[in-house]
């Protein structure tokens, strides 16, 4: 069952439980919150592979930096404005820890090395495209 049929069956769980209360007693109030997307462990090719400088469209440099602790790997991006932890959501996917930003790396042709960035917001809106 997913994350989000579990959360459902919670909430629906806890309304009855609200609702078969007599009356007059105080059932409190039951909050349910979404998870996060859960970050995705970075393989060694894509950690290496996604680093590097980017030329965004409107003049600006995205720097792609990592780190690593063991077997523990950390990307970072910065648009100028300081470094911001991205975690990996998908393949070549990833989101911007504390911003509502996305970045999405491409490869032209038969190329392994992405070349491209696209940048978007949460829900999806192109913020800006960037090249190596």
């Amino acid at each position: 069952m997913t994350r989000t049929k579990l959360l459902l069956a919670a909430a629906a769980c806890f309304a009855l439980n609200a609702n078969a209360a007599p009356q007059g007693v105080d059932t409190g109030r039951v909050e349910v919150v979404g998870a996060q997307p859960a970050a995705a462990r970075i393989g060694a090719f894509t950690f290496h592979s996604v680093q590097g400088q980017y030329q965004l469209d409107d003049g600006r440099i995205l720097s792609v930096t990592g780190t690593r602790n063991g077997e523990q790997r950390t990307l970072y991006a910065d648009f100028g404005d300081g470094p911001t932890e991205i975690v990996r959501v998908g393949k070549y996917r990833f989101a911007a820890l504390g911003k509502d930003v996305r970045l999405s790396f491409e490869q032209a042709g038969l190329r392994r090395i992405p070349d491209t960035v696209r940048i978007t917001s949460q829900d999806g809106r192109q913020l800006a495209l960037a090249q190596r």
